[in-house]
């Protein structure tokens, strides 16, 4: 039997993806902050049949960066190569809902 620390490690992007969730009073889009990016989603799907994960990656020192981390240690990914960085952003982005359900997306950094 092989001593490996993960069985699978993913190198990529992690970042905020505002989805629309309703209107406002107004009338106007109101959107929610989710935790999205294609490497950690899969990692936590894979967490949940009990595979061991690492996430290795960069956001930003920032408020996001910081809700993004807890949101990846909570799901039982490792986090050890994951990195803050003071000179950037988060990568947000929003995802609007286009005619027919379909979504649309718009990168913001």
């Amino acid at each position: 039997m092989s001593d490996k620390s993960f069985d699978v490690a993913a190198l990529g992007e992690l970042l905020i993806d505002f989805t629309q969730n309703g209107l406002s009073q107004q009338g106007n889009s109101l959107f929610e902050a989710n935790p999205g990016g294609a490497p950690c989603n899969v990692l936590a799907m894979l967490r949940k049949l009990d595979k061991r994960c690492a996430f290795l990656g960069k956001v930003g020192q920032d408020g996001f960066g910081q809700q993004l981390a807890q949101v990846v240690k909570e799901a039982g990914i490792d986090t050890r190569a994951l990195r803050f960085d003071p000179e950037i952003h988060t990568t947000l982005a929003i995802v609007q809902t286009l005619p027919g359900g379909r979504p649309g997306l718009q990168l913001l950094s």
